[in-house]
């Protein structure tokens, strides 16, 4: 792992529009089918709230695995897929996502203990709206603090689940390297996300200016946030790769 320039943020989402480019069909496909599997794990009783989070990561190494084809003109198979579901790398995957339902459900306790469970009961019962809560002081401190400490957390899960499936590392290790990687590029990334946000930004007030808060406009704005997270996700390959290397792929003679 060197250091990079901040410029390599941005190019890290030319080259994830480039890759989405390469198979966009293929892509979305994957990403209605995981939206499908969300809806199907989500009315498993009790369990269903969990779920989805707890299985991220192996929905995360789906993706990149996908990204990685679509990269070498590859077309993403059974055979590619089914090692993400084999061991080691499931239940290292799944170790990953309790890990960060654990961290979530942390963060959860410490905003519900700084802003007070008057105000969380209110705002569960609907009782208080968020910007009236978002007025209170103690709210905004708590939210500033979860976002804090949110921070180390993100880092070092970005590339977690790659590193599991990909390297083969264990959770630690893979905790680890993700986040000093992202701390070695922080400039590129913090320029990374800030562009993100200013397209999300950018393009949803373009739709809502075009078509409006109608039906048709509100289905074309979730169409395209869709596409942007599937960009993403061929993005955070590219930095992926521009960090730690191709990965290898089966039926692919080059990799890392």
């Amino acid at each position: 792992m060197s250091k990079l320039p901040a410029s390599a943020g941005l190019a890290w989402i030319r080259e994830g529009f480039v890759i989405f480019r390469k198979q966009p069909g293929g892509l979305m496909l994957l990403m209605l089918a995981y939206l499908l599997a969300g809806v199907v794990l989500g009315i498993i009783p009790l369990l269903g709230q969990w779920l989805p989070m707890v299985l991220a990561p192996v929905f995360t190494a789906v993706f990149v695995q996908a990204c990685a084809a679509a990269d070498r003109n590859q077309r993403v198979t059974p055979e590619m897929l089914r090692p993400i579901f084999q061991k080691p790398a499931l239940p290292r995957l799944v170790g990953l996502g309790a890990l960060f339902v654990l961290v979530l459900a942390v963060l959860a306790m410490l905003f519900a203990a700084v802003v007070g469970s008057d105000t969380m009961r209110q705002l569960a019962e609907q009782q208080l709206q968020p910007d009236a809560a978002a007025a209170r002081g103690n709210f905004g401190w708590a939210m500033l603090a979860v976002f804090l400490l949110s921070l180390p957390a993100s880092m070092a899960m970005l590339f977690a689940a790659p590193l599991v499936f990909w390297q083969r590392m264990g959770v630690g290790k893979a905790l680890f390297y993700s986040f000093f990687a992202v701390w070695r590029a922080l400039r590129a990334f913090l320029l990374y996300f800030l562009c993100w946000v200013a397209i999300v930004m950018l393009a949803t007030n373009l739709v809502l200016l075009l078509v409006g808060k109608t039906l048709l406009g509100m289905a074309l704005l979730q169409s395209l946030l869709m596409v942007i997270v599937m960009v993403i996700q061929c993005s955070v390959y590219a930095a992926y790769r521009a960090i730690f290397g191709a990965p290898q792929l089966p039926g692919d003679g080059h990799g890392a």
